[in-house]
Parts: C-alpha cells; sequence; structure tokens
C-alpha cells in the first residue's frame, strides 16, 4: 500500500512533509539499494522498509530520501536498528533522510521512540518520526476524506475483529462501500485498497459471497471501476461480484432465448401442451406468454 499509495500514504502520516514534495515527478522506490544496505540486520524480522527519493518543490533539483519503517512488535534493538538504517544510507548516498516508523501493534508500544549512546564521554542521539496506529481512533477515520484513513481503519478493524467474523464482514461492507461511493478517490487507487481490504479482512466463504451480493448492485453503478477490474486482476470480493454478473447475464439470455422460441411456436399453432413440453415450461408460463403477445 505504501508503493501503490505513496502520495496518500505521506498526506495522512507527514502532511507538512507531503506539502513540499513535488509529485508531478514519479517517487523513486530504491529497494535494490536498501536489501544491499540492510540485508543482514532483516533475516527472521516482521519488518517492512522502504527508501523513497523523492524531489522538492524548491527551484533547483534537489532530492530526499525517506526510509520508512513498519513495526509492529516490539523489539529491544528497535531504536537501535531504525539509527543502522540511518547510518548505512547516509554513508551511501550523503543525502537528506527523514526516518519514520510506523508502529501497527494494537497494544501500546515500549519501543523507544530514540537512540541513545553514551559512552566515556563519547555521545550519540538520534531520533526520528515515530507514528502508532494505535493513536489514530477510529471515529476520527471514519470521518477523514483521506484515502489512507481507511487504509488504516482496515488494519484497526483487523485487530478488533480477530475472533468475530460477523462484526468483521459488516465493517468490510461498510469500509468498501464508503471507498466505492467516494468519487474523490481515484478509480485506480480504489483498485489497490479494495485488494489489500480483502488481504487483511478475509471472511468465510459464505460471508464473503453475502459481501459480493451486496457490493454487486453497487459496483454495477461504477462504470470506470467495472472497466478497470475488467482490465485488471479483481480482488476476491469484486471477482465474486464478476462472477455474479456473468451467471446473471446467461440467465437472462436463457430467458430471453425461451420467450423467442415460445413465440415462434405459438405462431405455429402448437397446443400449450406441446409448446410447454418443448420449451421445458408450465402451461401456465406459456399461456401468460401468450397473453402477453396479445396485448
Amino acid at each position: 500500500m505504501i508503493g501503490d499509495l505513496f502520495e496518500d500514504f505521506l498526506l495522512f502520516f507527514e502532511p507538512n512533509l507531503h506539502a513540499h514534495i513535488d509529485f508531478s515527478k514519479a517517487p523513486d522506490f530504491l529497494q535494490q539499494e536498501l536489501f544491499q544496505l540492510v540485508n543482514d540486520k532483516k533475516k527472521g524480522r516482521g519488518v517492512a522498509d522502504q527508501i523513497v527519493k523523492v524531489q522538492l518543490k524548491e527551484g533547483r533539483e534537489q532530492w530526499i530520501l525517506i526510509h520508512v519503517e513498519v513495526q509492529g512488535t516490539d523489539h529491544a534493538d528497535f531504536s537501535a536498528r531504525m539509527f543502522q538504517y540511518f547510518y548505512r544510507i547516509y554513508d551511501r548516498y550523503r543525502e537528506k533522510i527523514i526516518a519514520l516508523a510506523i508502529m501497527t501493534s494494537p497494544h501500546e508500544s515500549k519501543a523507544p521512540v530514540d537512540f541513545r549512546y553514551q559512552y566515556f564521554g563519547t555521545t550519540l542521539h538520534y531520533a526520528y518520526t515515530n507514528r502508532k496506529l494505535l493513536d489514530y481512533p477510529v471515529e476520527e477515520l471514519q470521518q477523514s476524506d483521506k484515502l489512507f484513513s481507511k487504509v488504516v481503519l482496515a488494519a484497526k478493524y483487523l485487530h478488533s475483529t480477530n475472533d468475530k467474523e460477523l462484526q468483521r464482514y459488516q465493517f468490510k461492507m461498510k469500509l468498501m462501500r464508503e471507498i466505492v461511493r467516494n468519487e474523490k478517490y481515484p478509480r485506480t487507487a480504489v483498485q489497490a485498497v479494495f485488494h489489500f481490504i480483502d488481504y487483511l479482512l478475509k471472511l468465510p466463504k459464505d460471508l464473503e459471497q453475502k459481501l459480493s451480493e451486496v457490493m454487486y448492485p453497487i459496483l454495477g453503478e461504477e462504470k470506470k471501476l467495472m472497466e478497470l477490474y475488467n482490465k485488471e486482476n479483481a480482488s476476491p470480493t469484486i471477482a465474486n461480484a464478476f462472477e455474479m454478473e456473468r451467471v446473471e447475464g446467461k440467465t437472462e439470455g436463457r430467458i430471453e432465448e425461451r420467450l423467442r422460441l415460445v413465440q415462434n411456436m405459438l405462431k405455429k399453432d402448437l397446443s400449450l401442451e406441446e409448446i410447454a413440453d418443448l420449451a421445458g415450461l408450465s402451461e401456465d408460463e406459456v399461456l401468460a406468454i401468450r397473453n402477453e403477445l396479445l396485448q
């Protein structure tokens, strides 16, 4: 989600920084460089990192490295690793670095928010920006019009509905309906968020099917989104809605075919019994079709 919705991500977590970045120039995600710099520290860690090179709005060419780390559980060496990542990047590129840590745990984190070192007069203090999902109230996220607030809301729903399937279904349905009905959100962004929500808020098959049934008529009104999903891989909820559309289309086609068949046989003066037998209908249904034709 950070990669797909990077501008929305910054607008939500760091609006002041967002205001200084020129997003007419695409951010450059330096994944290969990051892998080489921190690979030896990443084994066995539940951490996702991004280094993103961006351009500022100032007149001359400038760029800034943003180090993003998503941290879900406490580790005693967390702040030390944040410093190590910072120093390795700085030593390699000698560029300005903004370090941002996103804590996703639903519990209060005890991890330090800075790194301090002091030994025989040698002192070091490294601080970084720390954002905790726990600090964002659900009510505030529900009222927010920022797209990434819905991503954060989905993460919070994951924790609050861990063993409550029906509640998760209700939250997921409300969230998806709200997102798809907001015309301000780019349709490609909606597609990405739906994939994320489907991955995060998984439901049993019966509730997933029920959700698709609810979303199907809403998505049917969203021509641009439906066209986009026809071209790209759909999320499970949307894929199920497509299947419903396909089945419904076949059913309507079969009904129209039967109507034409009955109409042709009526023109040939076949008996109601013969027509019903050939068309696989009851005599009352054939009679109803004939009465409609006579009106």
